[in-house]
């Protein structure tokens, strides 16, 4: 019998059970309307708790603004003294007998301040970054404790881009005075001509917010774009011991959903403010959730109940139907699931010695034979598969002797390329130093003029470009012997900044722990001149490159983190792929070199992006037999 025939005889056996299937979706209809009156009531209690929360970042700033009325602020900062600058001895900032005593009242109405509203800490910082009064759980710092480097906290420059009485909203980091996760608020200090010496500024603790999505039915948090889960009403974020790094304190959220209807809720956000969904998790249990977006940092709250406690108050209204459709699909279903074993078995039977073959060919197994038993479609089938499997193996075989014959004229033509490049380098290099030599000789010799001075400058950047680009192709067509010894990374590191012509825009942090390694610190301090050099290009010779390092015992990891526009994600898989650029000028082999040289330091290199890092991890010890390490 045909396939056809056999397909129209089950669909007939099929219509045997229609009763339970009307039945079914009746009562799946009526359970629906009852989910949909739970939903509405979900996306009440959602919109109440948006406005609870965005309540408390408002009366936040609400209190911000109402500290700042006291006219001591301006008082202070307006005095000649404070006008001049910071006086320090020893250290330590100094203060006049007037600027000591407006500060006093000022640290008595702080301290009124902090007593009326939950907060942790409030300071004051002016524009050079130093603190001139801090207030730690009502506490008091005295001045040798007041920092003079929060120019470099998150919040600093935000805070003077606002006007008066606007509020700067900082994101959740661990404040270094009291050990808790906090969100800050700042907000300028305006004088009567405008200028703003300084910002006034508070911490609330990250816990007032968490407190605000307690429920007692179904579970409820927030989590911020990334994933992270920042107030959760089923979790309990530690009190002690508390971690500084956002994604070891904070859960993930495909910890409670999977990470697919992460992704759809992200998608529905981006054209709609709020939505619902429902999906089923591991367990083979329903849930559903509403969900909207807060105004502030662009989190998520989420509210959500598992379908069993939706319908926990039905299930009793529904006890007699379900007996009933029970009965009837005993009915129906008995002869059915008969005539489908009989009918299936026939139909199944070739399916399954495909499907067998299907698998064989799955595994490489390219010999495998299928046994053409009968007519009809199905055998039809078997003998076409049996023949596209023979000629899928010829096709294998001639792709493989074609990718070998490729990789041989490849390896051949990067050889000539090499030998090539190192003819060219030698007979470069040696007019290019001839010109330097005499620009300099004819510079000594006679002073030029302002205007053929810069035409000397433009002759040396020149020269000084192309030997970066000899050198670049030179590192990478020829491999050098390591010369490996003890080395310090921060040596290394300090070697290789002070290489760098760093533009007066940049910051350069580096780590303040230092590590020993053995390694040919020569070739490194090139890896890290590229990389670094590569950043400050990428940031417009303005922003922050922060270096950190972690040791791991066997290994060490380096990441370098700048806070360019980051890599197009089209560009960042192709990075390391020899003459691949995307600079006018460049060779596209500074990062394939680095690339080799950390390779042949049996280690691994890679490019992130959000933010834009590249993550170096080095072995301690090497020798010449040494493999990379994981990543």
């Amino acid at each position: 019998m045909k396939v056809r025939a056999q397909l129209v005889l089950v669909y007939s056996i099929i219509i045997a059970v229609t009763v339970f299937s009307i039945a079914y979706f009746a009562i799946n209809m009526i359970s629906a309307s009852f989910t949909d009156a739970e939903l509405e009531q979900m996306r009440n209690i959602v919109n109440e708790r948006e406005n609870s929360l965005q309540n408390l970042h408002a009366r936040a700033s609400e209190d911000l603004v109402f500290a700042l009325q006291n006219p001591l602020f301006v008082q202070y900062f307006d005095l000649p003294e404070t006008k001049k600058g910071n006086v320090y001895k020893d250290g330590v900032i100094q203060f006049t007998d007037k600027q000591r005593q407006i500060k006093t009242e000022l640290e008595q109405w702080i301290h009124s301040f902090q007593n009326k509203f939950q907060v942790d800490e409030t300071c004051l910082i002016d524009t050079s970054g130093q603190e001139h009064t801090r207030l730690v759980l009502k506490n008091t710092a005295p001045d040798t404790q007041l920092s003079p480097d929060e120019s470099s906290t998150p919040f600093f420059v935000p805070s003077f881009k606002k006007e008066k009485n606007q509020v700067h909203i900082q994101y959740p980091y661990v404040s270094p005075d009291t050990h808790r996760w906090v969100f800050a608020y700042t907000s300028p200090i305006v004088l009567g001509d405008g200028e703003k010496p300084a910002f006034y500024h508070f911490e609330m603790p990250l816990a007032v917010f968490q407190d605000s999505v307690s429920i007692d039915s179904g579970r409820m948090y927030v989590f911020d774009p990334q994933g992270f889960i920042i107030a959760d009403s089923q979790h309990q974020y530690p009190t002690t011991n508390i971690s500084e790094k956002f994604d070891e304190y904070f859960p993930r959220v495909d910890t409670i959903i999977p990470q697919k209807e992460f992704g759809r809720i992200s998608e529905q956000l981006k054209t709609q403010e709020s939505g619902t969904i429902s999906y089923v998790d591991e367990d083979g249990d329903t849930y559903y959730a509403v969900f909207k977006k807060l105004p502030t940092f662009g989190w998520i709250l989420l509210y959500q109940k598992p379908e069993s406690l939706i319908l926990s108050g039905f299930h009793t209204v529904f006890g007699n139907a379900w007996w009933t459709i029970g009965i009837i699909t005993v009915i129906t279903t008995i002869p059915s699931l008969i005539a489908v074993f009989v009918i299936s078995n026939k139909i199944t039977r070739p399916i399954s010695r495909l499907e067998s073959a299907a698998k064989d060919i799955t595994d490489g197994i390219l010999d495998t034979k299928i046994q053409v038993k009968g007519s009809g479609e199905i055998a039809k089938l078997e003998e076409s598969f049996s023949k596209m499997a023979s000629s899928l193996k010829k096709t294998i075989e001639l792709e493989k002797q074609l990718a070998i014959s490729e990789q041989k004229l490849k390896s051949e033509k990067l050889a000539i390329v090499g030998e090539l490049s190192s003819r060219l380098a030698h007979d470069i290099r040696n007019p290019l130093s001839v010109i330097k030599a005499t620009v300099e000789i004819i510079r000594l010799k006679s002073p030029p003029d302002e205007k053929t001075s810069a035409q000397f400058e433009r002759i040396t950047h020149a020269i000084d470009r192309i030997e970066f680009q000899i050198n670049n192709t030179m590192d990478f067509v020829r491999t050098k012997h390591l010369e490996v010894r003890p080395h310090s990374i921060q040596e290394i590191l300090n070697t290789s900044i002070s290489q760098i012509k760093i533009p007066p825009g940049i910051t350069i942090t580096k780590p303040d722990d230092d590590i020993e390694i053995k390694c040919d610190g020569k070739q490194l301090e090139t890896v890290f001149i590229n990389i670094i050099t590569n950043a400050i290009q990428a940031m417009g010779n303005n922003g922050s490159i922060t270096i950190r390092m972690t040791d791991h015992i066997e290994k060490i990891s380096l990441e370098i983190q700048d806070s360019g526009p980051g890599i197009s994600e089209d560009v960042l898989p192709k990075i390391f792929e020899p003459l691949f650029t995307t600079k006018q000028q460049g060779t596209g082999l500074g990062l394939v070199s680095c690339k080799n040289i950390i390779e042949q330091h049996g280690g691994t290199i890679n490019a992130y992006n959000n933010p834009t890092r590249f993550v170096i991890k080095l072995p301690k010890s090497i020798t010449t037999e040494t493999k990379p390490v994981e990543s």
